[in-house]
């Protein structure tokens, strides 16, 4: 019987028990839990997994409309000059500035039981002459339990040096420092690698972006410059991930 124990049974107990370890992580059972801490990094399955990703950016303006070129009329607009009055009208003119930008990125985040992450860092891109600067907050979600995930992107960014002048009568190459509150979402995907015995990832998505000037644009006691109240793009980004253990 010691031997039909040792030999047999404990042996088929072992191998159900790492057989089911995946199935029960997956579905948030307790039971897998001493298996899963010996593959959390390819299951998911462990409380948390943490990594730092350097990202760089392609960004492609979705040509935003401006409307805050007053053509004749009187009267002074309210919120900064958006609404006119008195007979003001606005004409929708394409953004001369924002075309191509590249840029990148520095994100911080962890990967918790497998299906959702957060992630922080920053960026800095350049459009023609206006700089990009910004503070990120994502949060990524897992449906597949897997590597594909959709991205709920905020955050802020200071443009600096927009050269749109604010008047008619300022000078031609004056220009604007503006600071935006930021949303978007995406898709991506994080392919793991290894190289050697160090273990990174490729990590691709594409995002589109919206940056809000409403801090500025709903300002009534100074006149708005004259750009887009949002700035839209198209973002792709690619980059490298390095797990932290």
């Amino acid at each position: 019987m010691k031997n039909l124990i040792r030999n047999i049974i404990a042996p088929s107990s072992a191998i159900l028990l790492l057989a089911s370890t995946p199935v029960l992580a997956q579905y948030g059972e307790g039971g897998g839990s001493t298996g899963a801490s010996s593959s959390s990094g390819a299951s998911g399955s462990s409380s948390f997994t943490s990594y730092v990703d350097v990202m760089y950016s392609l960004q492609n303006s979705d040509d935003d409309t401006r409307g805050t070129t007053t053509t004749q009329g009187g009267g002074s607009g309210g919120l900064g000059g958006l609404l006119g009055g008195g007979g003001n009208n606005t004409a929708p003119v394409r953004d001369p500035v924002l075309d191509k930008g590249q840029g990148f990125a520095v994100l911080a985040g962890f990967r918790r039981k497998g299906w959702y992450g957060f992630e922080f860092g920053g960026s800095y891109a350049k459009d023609e002459d206006v700089q990009k600067q910004s503070l990120l907050f994502n949060t990524l979600i897992y449906p597949f339990e897997n590597n594909f995930y959709i991205k709920l992107a905020s955050g802020v960014t200071r443009y600096v040096e927009y050269p749109l002048a604010q008047s008619v009568d300022a000078f031609e190459d004056s220009d604007d420092d503006f600071i935006t509150i930021n949303y978007g979402a995406g898709i991506g995907y994080v392919l793991p690698l290894e190289i050697g015995d160090t273990p990174i990832g490729i990590r691709a998505e594409a995002v589109y972006h919206v940056a809000d000037r409403f801090l500025e644009r709903e300002n009534d006691f100074e006149e708005d410059i004259n750009a887009p109240g949002n700035l839209k793009e198209i973002q792709f980004n690619i980059g490298i991930r390095f797990p932290l253990k």
